[in-house]
């Protein structure tokens, strides 16, 4: 991460804790069913909430924002998604683009679906047949009737989805991105009209998502506004457009989560622009273990709620309070996921880089080029992947 993003170490461990307090707080307080987890006919809730008030702040999201932690989490990681692929499409061309995201994820992913299916056998007696993990490796579970090995795939299939887009867009504008955002809509209202269809249903609630992500490469596109005025002209309309793309969708009347809400979008906006506006100002180094955090964001994401819930379930019986119970599956989450930061993330970057470097080098792909990268192959070696 360069200096200049340097804020968005910080934010991107905010993110993450976000998550893994509703998914532990919220689920392993109040769930009374924990699949793909939790074996069938263990004791539930996983915490008695009666116990502790660690529940507070989630209430006081919920009434004061008409939003959740984890479901705030999850949108701040798609703004941070949305603000940095327009970035990385200046930076790569669109096959560069396309490997590095491949090296970014799949490798850690791999090697995560490993883990936590060798975790919860031995925690939970837990077994997945293998056309779970192919689905959940190749993140096709919404579009066949195999169901994904870890619940919280969900984000990054959209997430890939949106590395598509951003390679077809190549160089991003907001001519382009405005014309990509007007797509997504028609899918949404083709995915109402029509709710029998079930692959153009999926893609109208994926579509909505995608809106929010755009959300954040408008931020980005807003950099380059001459004034406050222009850049608010920028962003507010795509805040707009994703809003109303979930309140659309909100008329099948399935789906119901808080991420449709507008306290949902105008607090991860505002929280992101903070960071944005202030974050290069103040933060001109990441601290070490904020550092060290953020470098595990994505595999801790991956293994948070099975390693963690699964964790407080093996030591409710040993341990009583709830608090050290929280605290345990955040350790073992961390320790887990600096696991596969060492064996599986660290290296597929380093391969993945390597390999952009060879594609850079060449001219296989002439018709790939985003039209303004090239420069220096060297500076793309130098620089650290920011996403």
């Amino acid at each position: 991460m360069t200096k200049r993003l340097a804020y968005l170490d910080i934010l991107r461990v905010i993110c993450v804790g976000l998550v893994m307090y509703g998914h532990y707080v919220l689920v392993g307080g109040g769930a009374t069913s924990i699949p793909n987890i939790i074996a069938p006919g263990v004791s539930l809730p996983l915490i008695d909430a009666s116990q502790w008030r660690a529940y507070v702040f989630e209430i006081f999201l919920i009434e004061h924002f008409s939003t959740q932690s984890a479901i705030l989490g999850v949108s701040l990681f798609f703004l941070i998604t949305g603000y940095l692929m327009p970035m990385m499409c200046e930076r790569y061309g669109r096959v560069e683009f396309l490997v590095n995201r491949f090296f970014r994820i799949f490798p850690t992913l791999a090697a995560s679906l490993a883990l936590l299916g060798l975790f919860l056998y031995f925690a939970q007696g837990l077994i997945f047949p293998a056309s779970q993990y192919l689905s959940s490796l190749s993140l096709l579970f919404f579009y066949i009737p195999i169901g994904s090995v870890s619940t919280v795939l969900w984000t990054l299939a959209i997430e890939c989805t949106f590395y598509i887009i951003a390679a077809m867009i190549g160089r991003f504008s907001l001519t382009r991105l405005v014309f990509v955002q007007g797509c997504l809509l028609a899918i949404i209202l083709a995915g109402v009209k029509y709710p029998e269809n079930h692959y153009l249903w999926i893609m109208a609630w994926q579509a909505r998502f995608l809106l929010m992500i755009s959300i954040g490469s408008t931020i980005f596109l807003a950099e380059r506004a001459s004034g406050l005025a222009e850049k608010i002209q920028t962003i507010f309309p795509s805040i707009f457009i994703s809003v109303l793309g979930f309140q659309i969708f909100k008329s099948t009347k399935v789906d119901p989560s808080t991420y449709e809400t507008v306290g949902t979008h105008l607090l991860a906006v505002s929280i992101f622009i903070l960071f944005w506006v202030i974050g290069p100002k103040l933060v001109k180094r990441t601290p070490g273990f904020i550092k060290l955090l953020s470098e595990m964001v994505y595999p801790l994401y991956l293994v948070h709620a099975a390693i963690g819930l699964a964790t407080m379930a093996v030591l409710r019986s040993t341990v009583s309070n709830p608090y050290l119970l929280l605290a345990s599956a955040v350790i073992a989450s961390i320790f887990f996921a600096g696991i596969l930061h060492i064996i599986a993330e660290r290296p597929g970057i380093a391969f993945g880089r390597k390999a952009v470097n060879r594609i850079a080098g060449r001219s296989y792909f002439p018709w790939a080029k985003a039209g303004t990268l090239r420069s220096v192959v060297g500076t793309v070696a130098a620089q650290k992947d920011p996403a």
